[in-house]
């Protein structure tokens, strides 16, 4: 059966949330929303969707054309990595291609995985992976009985190059787990294990040895072909989808308190594989709160704010209590003895006087030359007064010497 798997490219599903204690899975966490990929047939492209986590309310996606698996979700990138085996054409000739996907679903195509230094060899070493895992810029991908960590770090000059290979051990117990989580909080990556040994036992694996161990804090799931897709939750579950049990694939949410709950169910899957936790707030819906700053203008107009800022103007005019004090200056006003003294100099204006009365003897004796000239004139108009009384007394008498005749 697991020979069958590895030939029909079982997908499985990573992500990047804590796993807490099972005090915190009692209180309700936020919701977490994952890139599910799913197959359901043979072919070369996965279809792809967003599924929120505990609701299992999906999002389908546009198809991006490529079969994917080993997902992990970069965080810092707000990137999700894939290896790709092949896309609408066929199968790649050399190998699997690192793939990325971003929230809307839109991809880019990097090329096969290298070998540290950028070579690349003829065959992509992690072509056919089935599990993936992103821890800050290490991505931890399974391929059989294989854990390769590769550099996802696009300032890194090892960038998509394999840094390491570690073996995993016993191999009964890891060559049953389809797909894995990472857990901060105790550097494990958990998963669920198919295997004759493990059947469907939560294990974890070491990424530094490769050492797997069954959890028996959780407990056994439903048995099926494989669990390809896994996360772990914010309420410290784990989300997981089998395959295939019986004629349905089922999504389940299986609790450290040794519940496994069936959240959703849908036709049987060839692979399924899922990376996430991104935050349900985080994701497109917060821009259309953005529309509403419109609001903050109409609390603007309240403008009882500026009333108030009046209020703080009276207690202004009590400082003004402090400025009569400044009629205290009238102590000052003793320099009113210094007006007096302005007084004083108008006495000096007072001598300028005196200049003017010698300046105006001068004109005094001309005067004295126009006296003598006056009465040159006054005996001239006595000459002239003498000789019109004349001619009066002349023009008189012939008048008069006239009229007598004229009467005799």
């Amino acid at each position: 059966m697991r020979k069958l798997f590895a030939l029909a490219g079982v997908v499985t599903m990573t992500a990047l949330p804590v796993l807490v204690t099972s005090s915190a899975a009692a209180q309700q966490a936020a919701g977490c929303r994952v890139m599910h990929a799913l197959n359901v047939s043979e072919g070369p492209t996965s279809k792809i969707s967003l599924l929120d986590l505990p609701e299992a309310a999906e999002q389908p996606l546009p198809a991006i054309g490529y079969w994917v698996n080993a997902l992990g979700y970069s965080a810092t990138q707000d990137l999700v990595y894939s290896i790709a085996d092949g896309d609408k054409k066929g199968r790649f000739h050399d190998g699997g291609h690192v793939l990325t996907i971003d929230r809307t679903g839109k991809t880019a195509d990097l090329g096969p995985v290298r070998k540290v230094g950028g070579k690349t060899g003829p065959w992509s070493v992690v072509t056919g992976a089935t599990a993936g895992s992103i821890v800050g810029n290490l991505w931890y991908i399974r391929k059989e009985g294989n854990l390769y960590t590769v550099d996802v770090d696009p300032a890194s000059p090892n960038y998509l190059a394999v840094l390491k290979r570690t073996s995993l051990r016993p191999i009964t117990l890891a060559i049953g787990v389809d797909d894995f989580d990472f857990n901060p909080a105790d550097g494990l990556l958990y998963g669920i294990s198919t295997s004759f040994r493990a059947k469907g036992a939560v294990v974890t694996i070491d990424p530094a040895t490769g050492i797997t161990k069954t959890v028996p804090g959780f407990p056994r799931v439903p048995e099926g072909t494989a669990y390809g897709a896994l996360v772990l939750g914010p309420d410290g579950t784990l989300y997981t989808t089998a395959n295939r049990i019986g004629t349905r694939s089922v999504l389940f949410r299986v609790g450290r308190d040794g519940s496994v709950t069936e959240l959703a169910s849908g036709p049987p899957l060839i692979s399924s594989d899922a990376a996430g936790c991104f935050s349900v707030p985080v994701p497109p819906p917060p821009p259309p709160p953005t529309p509403t700053p419109e609001p903050p203008p109409p609390s603007e107009t309240p403008e009882p704010p500026p009333p108030s800022t009046s209020e703080p103007a009276p207690p202004e005019p009590q400082p003004e209590p402090p400025s009569a004090p400044p009629p205290v200056e009238r102590p000052p006003v003793v320099p009113p003895p210094v007006p007096t003294p302005l007084p004083q100099p108008p006495p000096p204006p007072p001598p300028p006087p005196p200049p003017p009365p010698p300046v105006v003897k001068k004109p005094y004796v001309a005067p004295k030359t126009s006296m003598q000239a006056v009465k040159k004139d006054q005996r001239t108009q006595q000459k002239r007064r003498v000789a019109m009384t004349t001619l009066v007394l002349i023009l008189g008498g012939a008048a008069a010497g006239h009229a007598i005749r004229r009467a005799r």
